[in-house]
């Protein structure tokens, strides 16, 4: 998907003792890497060292949290709709990989029977799955078995033309049908089974589970980066809501609206406001005029032009939101934003200009493409994506292009302010949701209570957040950083500040934990 070569034939062994063999191998690696006299590093490998420490931290958090064991969903974020998605998005440049994409599907009944029987072992331990979204996957499973082929196993095709083309598609529609099917349905029935037994939609947060509570806190911590409480991150939520409002309150009184219901109800009428084509097309103009400026503000390298297109079928389905996937390594796909042109999400409306802007430029295309293109860097940081430094770099271009002069109107700008409620409620709603036990139900109501986008799109994201916890966090927490150690070396500096140089300096090696980024940056602004 990546084009990173030499997997393409592999799934992962999501077994317990696939498991704990990785777990063994990360905490040997850990070690290593502990074994370094930092003092006695270049500041470049300085950097690397403490990316490897944290990646591999990530790593140790996520298996303890065990979430494999019941996370169900119909979202491409977790179990077989993750082999599906990848699957649309899979280039097959040559027989090599035409042949590791076959191999890729023999194995993959093996990984779904691994997530079932993952399943299975949760339920036994009382880590039950959410009832709701147990049966959104079970009507996608269902949708998916339809057919009498896979069809969407057989989105990716090798070039035209080559000689073995014809036995290579019986051989993959022999493969979906008597491996990945059979597998599937499986899965399917594993679900039913505990669809009666499953959490109900008011005990959807991690803290009804066993070990919930710290498990969670591993979440918040791989996510952030960061040492934060649960109720620290529930307060600044709330604190920035309330400033948020402010503003919108301000530039609502521009177009004649004076309340904050009635800002909300022409924001979320707009989501409706013209067919998704126009709007994959307005976005891509939005694109477009940021690319032109992006100069001004970012140094070279600058990425190449960011691909919009329209989400595979197969994903759009789930109301994926508008989202971006970076350029593979092999040049075999450029940095694409993804647009959904099937179901009603954010990017539509007002907010359309800063959802281009976060996915697109200055937002995830030009960090994550740009990146690619430093070849002196570290496989590890040009691939590796951190969300507390890439979400948190997308959302501080949303106002970062405010800065360059790029929403057309007040209507943009109220949707930026759109986006950004949607980022403080989150705050609140995570931590609601897994600390504090709220129901779907109480986070639904809270969401439409404060972010004007279109009920169904936020309940959605309350799903995401359910079976994602955590993830939702990095975003505004990752700006605030941003912020704070910009307006850190703004006064260190003085006139010598420059924003080019402030971009430089955070974008040059990598998505970068919290920490790390504090001390390159104070290293580059050093205190008087």
């Amino acid at each position: 998907m990546y084009g990173i070569s030499g997997y393409d034939d592999r799934v992962p062994d999501d077994s317990e003792a696939g498991e704990a063999a990785w777990r063994t191998e990360l905490e040997s690696l850990l070690a290593d890497a502990r074994g370094f006299d930092r003092e006695r590093l270049s500041a470049a490998d300085a950097i690397t060292l403490g990316c490897l420490a944290e990646n591999i931290g990530i790593e140790l958090r996520q298996l303890d949290a065990r979430l494999i064991d019941h996370t169900v969903t119909a979202m491409p974020f977790s179990g077989p709709p993750v082999l599906f998605a990848v699957a649309a998005r899979s280039v097959i440049a040559d027989e090599r990989a035409a042949l590791d994409y076959l191999e890729r599907l023999r194995r993959s009944g093996g990984w779904i029977d691994q997530q079932s029987e993952r399943l299975r072992i949760g339920a036994d331990k009382g880590r039950l799955p959410v009832a709701p979204l147990v049966q959104q996957a079970i009507e996608w499973a269902e949708q998916v078995l339809e057919p009498p082929v896979l069809e969407a196993l057989a989105v990716p095709e090798p070039p035209v033309g080559w000689t073995g083309l014809t036995a290579w598609r019986e051989n993959r529609d022999v493969l979906a049908s008597d491996v990945v099917k059979p597998a599937l349905a499986r899965w399917a029935e594993v679900l039913r089974d505990l669809l009666p037994r499953a959490r109900p939609a008011d005990q959807p947060g991690l803290i009804y589970l066993p070990d919930g509570e710290a498990d969670y806190a591993k979440c918040v911590q791989s996510a952030t980066t960061l040492a934060l409480a649960p109720e620290e991150i529930h307060g600044i939520g709330l604190e920035e809501l309330e400033a948020l409002e402010a503003r919108a309150s301000e530039l609502g009184a521009e177009l004649a609206l004076h309340s904050l219901p009635e800002i909300h109800h022409a924001m979320r009428m707009s989501a409706g406001s013209r067919p998704p084509t126009d709007a994959m097309h307005a976005a891509t103009a939005a694109i477009r005029r940021a690319e032109a400026k992006a100069a001004e503000f970012v140094p070279p390298p600058l990425s190449p032009p960011c691909e919009v297109s329209a989400m595979p079928d197969v994903v759009a389905a789930s109301g994926m939101a508008p989202h971006y996937t970076p350029p593979r390594l092999d040049g075999g796909r450029p940095g694409t934003f993804w647009f959904n042109l099937q179901r009603q999400t954010a990017g539509t409306g007002w907010d359309l200009e800063a959802v281009a802007f976060h996915e697109g430029v200055p937002g995830h295309h030009l960090q994550l493409s740009r990146v690619r293109m430093l070849e002196e860097l570290p496989a590890m940081q040009r691939q590796r994506s951190l969300p507390v430094f890439s979400e948190g770099w997308a959302l501080y271009a949303e106002q970062l292009a405010e800065e360059m002069g790029l929403y057309s109107g007040t209507e943009g700008l109220l949707g930026a302010i759109a986006a950004s409620l949607m980022r403080a409620a989150r705050l609140v709603v995570d931590t609601g949701l897994h600390a504090l036990g709220w129901s779907r139900q109480q986070a639904l109501d809270f969401m439409v209570a404060h972010v004007p986008m279109p009920e169904s799109f936020l309940a959605n994201e309350i799903d995401r957040y359910i079976v994602m916890p955590g993830q939702a966090l990095a975003y505004l927490v990752g700006k605030r950083e941003m912020l704070r150690l910009r307006n850190e070396a703004r006064q260190r500096l003085g006139p010598s500040f420059t924003l080019c140089g402030f971009h430089a300096t955070m974008l040059n090696s990598g998505s970068l934990p919290m920490p790390v980024l504090e001390d390159k940056i104070h290293r580059w602004a050093p205190a008087a």
